[in-house]
């Protein structure tokens, strides 16, 4: 188990029971870090296994700038401070965590090669061999793979396979996808980590994570797409028949929008924090323009009554970064072919997509149904960190109890060469469309 797992048990297979234990998740974010412990119970007549969260912690993260380590003191004072908090309320000493991350610019790509079968029945063997071609064909030295996963195999003309074993053929292929991500910023988080005396027991890609946090099953099978929005980037990744089909990274979130507010209004950023918060929309209010709210200025004293702007104002400020994130998010989902794979359904999570508006204004910019995500199938959750913005941290108990995700568990330190969008977008029109 994660905390007291030991190796041999990590390293067996993800789609094996899921094992009771205490798990620890670490999600390392650019505006804060979330540390959850939790105990997995079995469930009783077969039943799904009751997962009991012992601890949290939580708190503003420092020395991450739009996903990337800038600062590894501050950045490991604040993962020592979270994990701290997180221990003393499950009692108990976390050895081991599953880790989210952002940074490194993670990107997809597709894989696809085909051998000759040499008995004309397709064996374990043959399977083992097609994957290990895909992977060594995604070598790069700069990146490194933190995602693979098969999505579908071909024998001879007949392709979109889950599994050929015992099929006849002269040829097998296989079409994999991979996520890779810069290795020197994965690095780095992974330094900050282990500072904290904490073995990085596994990773994954934040939105990835996230989709396991509040995707629902029919969801995660039939297609859906994650928007988790973040403090200083919005990740993307789509699923399709259980499987992640798609990932990417946009280097602007919520913070952007409180920068614009802090120097439109020329108010400091907590105080920009909170009126993003209570008077902030994506989208126009009847009345707004009538309505006038009260702005601290920098410098001012506190109990000064400060300036007072119309609220259309802040809402003028707010949208023009709202309507790019969104933009980039359809012009990413549209040049990967993303947009259809990943179903008619747009689950927005992470802090920034709290903001008032959001999902409307996200709803129709997409032409998709749009809800808000939050932490699923974790029981016994403190109110404080059921929000959107602690779906990843939920996320990853789940893929931690399974013993990691299925591609986890082969996971291989070479890295993948760039494909563009386009053969991307032609291969999910090939196997999906």
């Amino acid at each position: 188990m994660i905390g007291r797992m030991s190796k041999d048990k990590r390293a067996k297979k993800s789609g094996a029971a899921v094992k009771p234990g205490v798990y620890a998740s670490l999600d390392v974010g650019s505006s804060k870090v979330v540390c959850f412990v939790a105990r997995v119970e079995p469930g009783r007549d077969g039943a799904r296994p009751k997962t009991k969260v012992l601890g949290v912690g939580y708190g503003e993260s420092a020395g991450i700038r739009q996903g990337q380590i800038a600062e590894l003191d501050r950045v490991e004072a604040s993962i020592r401070q979270v994990v701290t908090r997180a221990e003393e309320m499950a009692d108990t000493q976390i050895e081991d965590v599953f880790i989210s991350f952002s940074c490194g610019r993670p990107q997809s790509q597709i894989v696809r090669v085909e051998t000759p079968l040499g008995s004309g029945e397709v064996t374990d063997a043959d399977i083992r061999r097609v994957i290990s071609m895909a992977r060594q064909q995604g070598n790069r030295q700069d990146r490194e793979i933190v995602h693979s996963a098969p999505l579908g195999y071909a024998v001879d003309a007949a392709s979109g396979i889950r599994d050929p074993r015992g099929m006849f053929g002269d040829r097998l292929g296989v079409s994999v996808h991979m996520v890779s991500a810069a290795i020197a910023p994965l690095h780095n988080l992974e330094v900050c980590v282990e500072k904290c005396h904490l073995e990085v027991a596994g990773r994954a890609v934040a939105a990835y994570a996230a989709g396991l946090g509040c995707l629902h099953d029919e969801e995660l099978e039939y297609g859906a797409t994650i928007v988790d929005m973040g403090g200083g980037t919005t990740s993307i990744a789509a699923f399709s028949e259980g499987k992640l089909v798609f990932c990417d990274v946009i280097p602007v979130g919520g913070r952007h929008i409180t920068n614009d507010i802090v120097r439109g209004l020329s108010t400091p950023f907590r105080e920009a924090e909170r009126l993003k918060t209570l008077h902030g929309n994506a989208l126009p209010v009847p009345g707004a323009h009538g309505e006038m709210i009260r702005v601290a200025q920098i410098g001012e004293e506190r109990d000064v009554d400060g300036n007072r702007v119309p609220r259309e104002e802040l809402i003028s400020i707010i949208q023009p970064r709202v309507e790019e994130t969104i933009e980039l998010v359809a012009e990413r989902l549209k040049a990967a072919g993303a947009d259809k794979i990943g179903g008619n359904v747009v689950v927005l999570t992470g802090g920034a997509s709290e903001l008032m508006g959001l999902q409307e204004f996200a709803s129709r910019a997409l032409a998709k149904r749009v809800r808000i995500g939050r932490p699923m199938r974790l029981d016994a959750l403190p109110p404080s960190v059921s929000g959107p913005a602690f779906s990843a941290a939920a996320g990853l108990i789940a893929l931690a109890q399974a013993g990691g995700p299925r591609e986890q568990q082969s996971i291989i330190t070479a890295p993948v060469r760039a494909q563009s969008f386009g053969r991307f977008g032609a291969w999910i029109k090939e196997t999906f469309l």
